[in-house]
């Protein structure tokens, strides 16, 4: 069955023709195709390959910046702890009572916005969207472990996907009154005569310009801009005009009485700025960082479209450059991309907080980023042991591993994390030698705490056990459908479904020769695998776990 995208670029199809060569060098094709919907959605379902290749790219890169689904999101309340007056009044046992309730609804609020959103990543609904939502949230930072309140947090994610392919403009306008965003960096002691620089700083070197391009100075003065922001009792902006500095300040060479968003007029007017964004955009999309040259050119179409974000990402979709092939399946998969991918080509109705915890396990726990730097991407996210936890995931969500084992890595890992690996000669990450500095461990060990006793993805992997979910996964069936019948058939078309890359030969003939081996222990013959019975569904399963265990599974 087609999902949306696909039935919609069909239809599309039939009433336009494509331009023949829109990208200059590049054959459109399957691994083309592949490559767009690897790095600007979460990987392609059964059909979409197919349909974007008959599309063509300008028409497939249209959709993805234009198509905008309707989708209702969940109602989220802002809450207020009760007052220390409030508990004072009552005896411990109802203080107890009150302060769980109020836990509670907290992380009830957090699980809801975050299982929404898992959601519409493995739905495909609105991709692009969602994709770029995620990189604003490891850009623009703010985590629930220091804001500590899921109302303010709730309401950053939603500023972020209003204008995920909006204006960069108004996301820095609006992310210095984000109230989550205020709390997260302490602005709400930021105030005349004692100023907070911690917002100011991140500002300036993370969110807007990068190191090297403003002075301590500008720091300070920044910091003064700012005060008087704050977030409410109940996660709303508030600013408290009596806090508020209102003398002259000197940033980035600009001399005047700046408040918040006089300073943001000047950061947007720095040669440094389009130039930082752009950089931090193409190399997210594409996993490496980009010449100086070429830097230029898109720095430039940032500035001459006022920071706009759709027309920035059009030429880079129709960049031959985009598809060259360094970058075609060269990027390692961080957490989210790995478990929202495998869900999606699996196909499996995975209840959304299960693939969460998945990603949260490998150490990306949407809401939760590790510092205000955000996640580190490309080989950062694999050691030895995450690696290992990967093909734990994949069982899980074929149903060949269980809960248990699952969390008991995750345990494992949270107190003996090692090194991220680092590649072999040629390239691949098998053989690679481990090298991490103590404040890399410390990141890492972090990142991965959410899966031991207590933690988020422990929690949540524990209900989905207690509530008796099991995937559901018909291999047999599926390749009977598609008239797959001989092993060389099955081996090439799970291969092609599972793996968000092109599997090499060696590869392919390892498969086989595991496939063809549990054949023959059946005593089947070849050709006559799928008329097998029950035990034919558990060899495919067990296929389909030693594929997504690869090395291979891990990129795209």
């Amino acid at each position: 069955m087609l999902n949306s995208l696909a039935l919609a670029l069909l239809i599309a199809v039939g009433a336009s023709t494509p331009v023949s060569d829109p990208i200059p060098g590049v054959t459109w094709n399957a691994r083309h195709v592949e490559h767009l919907l690897n790095r600007a959605t979460f990987g392609a379902r059964p059909g979409e390959i197919e349909a974007g290749v008959a599309a063509g790219p300008e028409l497939l890169i249209d959709r993805l910046l234009n198509e905008r689904a309707d989708i209702e999101e969940p109602f989220i309340e802002p809450l207020t702890e009760p007052s220390a007056r409030a508990y004072k009044e009552l005896s411990t046992d109802e203080q107890k009572l009150l302060k769980r309730d109020y836990a509670e609804r907290e992380r009830r609020q957090q699980l809801e916005c975050i299982g929404w959103w898992v959601d519409r990543m493995v739905k495909g609904d609105d991709p692009l969207l969602d994709r770029m939502t995620l990189f604003w949230h490891g850009l623009l930072t703010s985590s629930t472990e220091q804001v500590n309140r899921s109302y303010p947090m709730v309401e950053q994610h939603r500023f972020l996907r209003r204008n995920a392919l909006g204006s960069y403009s108004d996301l820095l306008y609006g992310i210095a009154k984000d109230p989550a965003m205020l709390l997260f960096l302490n602005n709400n002691s930021n105030r005349k005569g004692n100023p907070n620089e911690n917002f100011a700083r991140e500002l300036l070197e993370l969110f807007s310009l990068g190191i090297g391009n403003y002075t301590e100075t500008d720091i300070k003065e920044a910091a003064r801009a700012l005060t008087g922001r704050g977030s409410s009792r109940d996660g709303k902006f508030e600013f408290r005009a009596g806090q508020h500095d209102g003398g002259v300040k000197t940033v980035l060479g600009t001399t005047g009485k700046l408040d918040g968003d006089g300073l943001v007029k000047v950061i947007l007017q720095q040669e440094a700025c389009p130039r930082y964004i752009a950089r931090r955009i193409i190399t997210y999309l594409e996993g490496v960082a980009p010449e100086t040259a070429r830097l230029d050119d898109y720095a430039a179409c940032l500035r001459a479209n006022e920071f706009q974000i759709k027309p920035f990402l059009r030429k880079l979709f129709l960049d031959p450059e985009f598809y060259r092939d360094e970058v075609i399946g060269a990027r390692v998969q961080g957490p989210i991309d790995y478990m929202v991918g495998m869900t999606r080509r699996l196909g499996n109705q995975a209840p959304p907080l299960v693939v969460a915890s998945g990603a949260a396990l490998l150490g990306q726990r949407v809401l939760a980023p590790p510092n205000v730097k955000g996640w580190d991407e490309g080989l950062s996210w694999i050691s030895t042991s995450t690696f290992m936890q990967r093909g734990n995931l994949a069982g899980l969500m074929l149903g060949i591993v269980r809960i248990d084992d699952v969390l008991n890595q995750a345990d494992l890992l949270a107190r003996n994390n090692d090194a991220p690996m680092e590649p072999a000669s040629d390239g691949s990450m098998q053989g690679g030698e481990p090298m991490m500095t103590s404040e890399q461990k410390e990141a890492m060990a972090k990142r991965l705490r959410s899966g031991v006793k207590g933690g988020f993805a422990y929690d949540a992997l524990r209900r989905a056990q207690e509530a008796g979910w099991t995937p559901s996964i018909n291999f047999t069936a599926r390749l009977q459908r598609q008239g797959v019948t001989s092993d060389a058939a099955i081996v090439d078309r799970m291969l092609d479904d599972l793996l968000a890359i092109h599997a090499g030969e060696e590869t392919r003939a390892q498969m086989l020769a595991f496939l063809t081996n549990e054949r023959v222990q059946l005593s089947v013959r070849d050709g006559k695998l799928l008329e097998g019975g029950p035990a034919v569904e558990r060899i495919l399963r067990r296929l389909a776990h030693v594929i997504l265990s690869l090395p291979e599974a891990q990129l795209m």
